[in-house]
């Protein structure tokens, strides 16, 4: 586990080495992340799931260049990290409310509920509930950078990959269980971070 993510990091530097000869700055390859996720979620409303689909593995791409390019100039900034997180945020959810205009199966309830249900729980929330808890000082500010979950953005991420594969293989059916299972494990993480901050 320690040597692919060492792996990955010396990918990452690599590229940052590369696309750090561009004319453009950390922050304007985040903004352009998520030019191509409007993009991408437009594709998605009018009907090109595919095409969409590439275009937001091109917008997740992308928001892992400002990173890699910022390390590279040597270009990390508070201020960038902050924009990055809450433009990881916007991709997730365009991505998520452009599939309330595709035709979704109903499984139980209109999928458009699961849909809301996962933007609320998993991409909002659990976040939500570590920064308010640092801006009332109910954590340390150190401690509130180390709260965990079972399912935090990477997994809920990998969620909805897997169940888009498998949706467009087989059935569409098996994303909306990925989004039950996402909406769930986001609701465990909720409560499992209150109970971090109410040890203190």
């Amino acid at each position: 586990m320690i040597k692919q993510n060492e792996k990955s990091k010396d990918i990452q530097i690599k590229i940052g080495k590369i696309l750090s000869i561009i004319p453009v700055s950390p922050n304007q390859w985040t903004i352009l992340a998520v030019l191509v996720a409007l993009i991408a979620g437009y594709m998605i409303i009018g009907g090109e799931l595919v095409y969409g689909l590439i275009l937001f593995l091109l917008a997740g791409a992308l928001d892992l260049v400002d990173g890699a390019v910022a390390r590279a100039r040597g270009e990390v900034t508070k201020f960038g990290g902050f924009l990055d997180g809450i433009t990881d945020r916007f991709v997730e959810a365009i991505f998520l409310f452009s599939l309330m205009f595709y035709p979704l199966p109903e499984i139980f309830i209109d999928a458009k509920i699961w849909l809301a249900g996962f933007v609320f729980l998993g991409t909002c929330m659990p976040s939500f509930v570590t920064a308010y808890a640092d801006h009332n000082r109910v954590i340390s500010q150190e401690k509130a950078r180390k709260i965990g979950g079972i399912c935090e953005r990477t997994e809920r991420i990998l969620l909805l990959v897997m169940g888009m594969g498998l949706g467009l293989y087989f059935s569409m059916n098996y994303f909306i269980y990925a989004l039950i299972v996402g909406i769930i494990l986001s609701f465990l993480t909720i409560i499992q971070r209150i109970i971090i901050v109410m040890r203190g």
